[in-house]
C-alpha cells in the first residue's frame, strides 16, 4: 500500500465511522457497517455491508425505507471525499 493509499484509507475509515455513528443516532436498530475496497481503483470498487440488530429489525428497516436513509447518510459523508458506493448490502447481525 502506498503512502497516498494509506492516507486515503484513513480518511475513508473516519468518514465511515462518522456515518455509522450518525445512523446509530437515527436508527436504534442499526448495529454496524464494514467495507471492502480496492485502493488501486477506489472510485469503482467500494462495497459496504450494513448490519441491523436482527432479522426483524432488517425487515422493518426495509419496509420503512430506513435502508434508503442509511444509503443517504453514507453517500453524503463520502461525497466529501469524492467517493460513491458501488454496492450496498443489508444484513441482519447474527452474533
Amino acid at each position: 500500500m502506498t503512502k497516498t493509499q494509506k492516507q486515503f484509507d484513513k480518511v475513508l475509515r473516519v468518514n465511515l465511522t462518522r456515518a455509522c455513528e450518525e445512523i446509530k443516532d437515527e436508527l436504534s436498530e442499526f448495529s454496524w457497517l464494514t467495507h471492502e475496497i480496492d485502493l488501486s481503483k477506489p472510485t469503482t470498487s467500494l462495497k459496504l455491508s450494513c448490519y441491523f440488530k436482527d432479522q426483524l429489525a432488517l425487515e422493518q428497516a426495509t419496509k420503512n425505507q430506513d435502508t434508503q436513509l442509511v444509503k443517504n447518510i453514507i453517500s453524503k459523508k463520502l461525497a466529501s471525499i469524492d467517493l460513491t458506493v458501488k454496492k450496498f448490502i443489508f444484513s441482519a447481525d447474527n452474533i
